[in-house]
């Protein structure tokens, strides 16, 4: 059963879907955190923004098939537009990290107040930047009950930028030139890297991304905090059960950022942790053609079984055994 839904962060309504499985009395709950840029609760870009995307980008609906994965496991979901995105209040040009933090921690304290869940078994999905969020939100002791890492970060926003970079600049001209016309503001992210970077670092609010056939004047203090605050220094406060998916053939973030996670989880003391990386797939876990293939093209195909498959045996054995044995 799906409910549409709503909570308040800074005097601002942020919008949203609270799914519920049926016959299953206060069932744990799953907060969805999604990734950068303007995105849907359902794990899709927000076409509403045209300045953000001129061109009609598939609905991958990442979230959405998610959903429907954990209620049948009988797990309860909530999943938001974000902030100024959809049908969520706000400013999406404007908003910065400490608003995502914010909006997701008051998230989990709204899931607290609810009568229809177990408030003293939930747990986060992050999915990209949403990883980053949720892995900050993870290390501030708010008893979650666990954490999923999906295609996230472990170092530094500025290794992660270039190695981006580097490597979409060695795909064929014909993959280029159909992501500039697809996404222009990534296209033009990698075209100005050096100058936007150095913009960043010198802590300048605004830079224009693009040439006279589109442009964007583009909020940098969101990458600054990212830069300043990188997911690695908190990543050793996470005490819940842990699992990581990442695609192999991510373009968004390498997969060794996974193992990086891993490694420093469990250097740290965490036993609780579990990693899938999938051969063949990308950022959102679909399918690609070819190794070069750009995730835009990708998002038309379905979220791929084995994801879902890693997914429900985690929860139906990691989780349920360590609910019981405690």
């Amino acid at each position: 059963m799906e409910k549409y839904t709503y909570f308040i962060s800074k005097k601002t309504k942020i919008e949203g879907t609270l799914t519920l499985p049926d016959e299953v009395n206060n069932p744990p709950v799953c907060l969805f955190i999604g990734g950068s840029f303007p995105q849907t609760r359902d794990g899709n870009l927000d076409n509403s923004k045209k300045d953000w995307f001129p061109v009609t980008l598939p609905e991958r609906n990442l979230f959405k098939d998610e959903a429907k994965l954990f209620e049948g496991l009988g797990y309860a979901t909530f999943r938001y537009d974000k902030r100024g995105c959809g049908e969520s209040e706000g400013n999406c040009d404007t908003v910065d990290l400490s608003d995502l933090v914010n909006d997701a921690r008051e998230a989990i304290k709204w899931l607290k107040t609810l009568p229809e869940v177990d408030n003293n078994r939930i747990g986060i999905l992050g999915q990209s930047e949403g990883a980053v969020i949720a892995l900050m939100l993870a290390s501030e002791n708010l008893n979650l009950a666990f954490y999923i890492w999906q295609g996230g970060v472990y170092r530094n926003l500025e290794d992660i930028l270039f190695w981006q970079r580097d490597n979409f600049w060695k795909l064929e001209q014909g993959a280029i030139e159909n992501f500039k016309n697809t996404f222009p503001l990534m296209y033009w992210v990698y075209a100005q890297t050096d100058e936007l970077w150095n913009k960043i670092k010198q802590g300048e609010t605004n830079f224009k991304l693009g040439d006279e056939t589109w442009s964007k004047d583009f909020y940098l203090p969101l990458w600054k905090q990212h830069y300043d605050h990188p997911p690695y220094e908190f990543i050793s406060e996470i005490k819940c059960p842990v699992l990581l998916l990442h695609g192999e053939l991510d373009h968004n973030t390498p997969y060794t950022e996974a193992l990086l996670a891993e490694e420093a989880l469990k250097q740290a003391g965490n036993s609780q942790v579990t990693t899938h990386i999938f051969p063949g797939l990308d950022h959102s876990f679909r399918r690609l053609g070819n190794p070069d293939e750009d995730f835009i093209t990708a998002m038309k195909r379905p979220l791929d079984v084995q994801v879902t498959k890693a997914i429900r045996q985690w929860v139906k054995s990691d989780l349920e055994f360590r609910r019981y044995d405690l």
